[in-house]
């Protein structure tokens, strides 16, 4: 009997050194910000992230996005007119919006969970002046040096039935890679100005989302 005590004793006693250990790391987790180009691994490692930190909020760029165009119900008009879309979502007027929004739900974070938010339309300049980078881990995922075709074929690497490229052909994904690839150069430009780290994802893309989530568990 008394070892049965003795071992419920111990395991009360890890279980409470373990979440201490876990509630301390939430403490001094910061919020996040990753930015970057299509299929460069936004959305993966943001839900790696939360999958290891369950406390964070995540928040989709593209969520704002299609509320703002439903709101005034023009949700067909931007379907059938893509250019108009990305015209829309790089806009500075909603990059601002989609920075405020993040700055407000931080503030209000009494319990300080953090918020993860991950975005493909963000400009390395407004987020320089919106962003509290001393509270906010900032990153930008890229693909390096891949020309557009290679950056198709990345894209169908990586495809799953969630991805919104899934069952596309590699005529219609070589058009957006066109924009991916202007976008990948002048982050690869931009980035370092404003003290953003531009992080290569195009070969090892798993090995590089471990090695970065296991630098955020060390913030």
């Amino acid at each position: 009997m008394i070892f049965f005590v003795l071992f419920i004793v111990k395991i009360k006693t890890l279980w409470y050194k373990y979440t201490r250990e876990y509630e301390k790391v939430i403490l001094i987790m910061k919020n996040i910000l990753i930015m970057g180009i299509g299929r460069a691994g936004k959305t993966t490692l943001s839900k790696m992230i939360k999958d290891k930190y369950h406390s964070y909020n995540l928040i989709h760029s593209d969520s704002l996005k299609w509320a703002m165009i439903r709101a005034k119900n023009e949700e067909q008009y931007y379907r059938q007119n893509v250019d108009k879309q990305k015209e829309f979502e790089h806009s500075e007027y909603f990059q601002k919006t989609l920075l405020e929004l993040y700055n407000s739900l931080i503030k209000k974070d009494t319990n300080k969970y953090g918020y993860i938010l991950e975005s493909g339309q963000l400009h390395p300049r407004i987020v320089s002046k919106m962003v509290d980078f001393d509270n906010t881990i900032v990153l930008c995922l890229g693909l390096g040096n891949l020309k557009p075709e290679d950056m198709v074929k990345q894209c169908l690497k990586y495809d799953t039935k969630e991805s919104w490229t899934y069952g596309l052909s590699e005529e219609y994904i070589l058009k957006h890679a066109q924009d991916w690839y202007k976008c990948n150069e002048m982050l690869k430009i931009e980035c370092p100005k404003y003290g953003i780290k531009y992080i290569d994802t195009s070969s090892d893309r798993e090995k590089i989302l471990k090695e970065i989530l296991d630098t955020i568990s060390f913030v």
